[in-house]
């Protein structure tokens, strides 16, 4: 004789059961192991209530592993943390480097005689002629102006400072014009 059994509120309980393993399954596929714990908890509950002790054994080894998880991320997160510190500590280094190098420039320019100075500023004023006569495309008068700002970098003495990246901007502008001339 065989029995044939109807579902009852064990079976119903069983499956929510299965239901919450499910659920905790796609929230750790998610990374959300928290609300995985939780809902193998609730799973858990229910098995403890139906007496299956095989489902609790293992479900207690899972919520083992993810609390295990959890802290890993925590330790990883605080790691990240602290390379971020440390790189922040570094770029900050690298500012306040630049920083210095800034006022170090500054300082060196305040202690340029006052003839240099005056030297300097005729060279940016002529400069700013040239850009402006460029516009209007008077080249060969340019050209001039550029090669006479060349020849006061060149009557500066190398001891007060060094032009050679301005010179050599201003060489790489005059071959620039020669062509457009």
């Amino acid at each position: 004789m065989m029995w044939l059994s109807m579902p009852g509120p064990y079976d119903e309980l069983e499956k929510e059961a299965e239901k919450l393993e499910k659920l905790s399954k796609t929230e750790f596929g998610k990374k959300n192991f928290i609300s995985a714990i939780s809902l193998l908890e609730e799973a858990k509950d229910i098995y403890s209530k139906l007496g299956f002790q095989g489902k609790i054994s293992m479900i207690d080894q899972r919520i083992a592993r993810l609390n295990n998880l959890v802290k890993f991320e925590k330790q990883e997160s605080a790691m990240k943390t602290k390379g971020e510190e440390a790189f922040q500590k570094r770029v900050d280094g690298v500012i306040k480097e630049k920083q210095r190098y800034t006022e170090k420039k500054l300082t060196e320019q305040k202690a340029i005689p006052p003839e240099i100075q005056r030297k300097l500023e005729r060279i940016n004023l002529l400069v700013e002629k040239a850009d402006k006569e460029e516009k209007l495309g008077k080249y060969t008068r340019v050209i001039g102006r550029y090669e006479y700002i060349l020849e006061i970098y060149n009557s500066i003495p190398k001891d007060i400072g060094d032009f050679s990246q301005q010179i050599y901007e201003i060489e790489k502008k005059i071959a620039v014009l020669q062509t457009k001339k």
